[in-house]
């Protein structure tokens, strides 16, 4: 895979991650892209293989800033609304990034794999 596709896919997740963030209401438009990203945030570290997919959390990043300016709220862990830019906003941020770093080490993993086993058949 070309560098400009896995820039493309990078900038997609992003873009995916940061309009589910934003949707906040819970229709079955917002249902949709939330399943979609899930699946995306799955996929893309997955295929792109590179560190800087962690890239793409600029768009949920993006769009807690907006949702914080506008003084929009998230969701809290016990279904209260907390500030977009909480702490609770920062550490989804930071295990979302440690999450496509894991990713990303299963596909190394992966790939080191196989190079093994083709250079151990030649």
């Amino acid at each position: 895979m070309s560098t400009k596709a896995r820039i493309v896919l990078t900038a997609a997740l992003g873009l995916l991650m940061g309009v589910s963030t934003w949707m906040t209401d819970w229709s079955s438009t917002a249902n949709t892209v939330n399943a979609l990203a899930f699946v995306a945030a799955i996929l893309v570290p997955l295929i792109v293989g590179r560190w800087w997919v962690v890239a793409a959390l600029a768009g949920q990043l993006i769009a807690l800033v907006a949702l914080q300016l506008t003084g929009q709220s998230i969701q809290g862990l016990d279904n209260t609304e907390v500030p977009a830019l909480s702490l609770l906003g920062i550490i989804g941020l930071v295990a979302s990034g440690i999450y496509l770093l894991i990713l990303v080490g299963i596909r190394k993993a992966f790939d080191h794999l196989r190079n093994r086993r083709v250079t151990a058949n030649a």
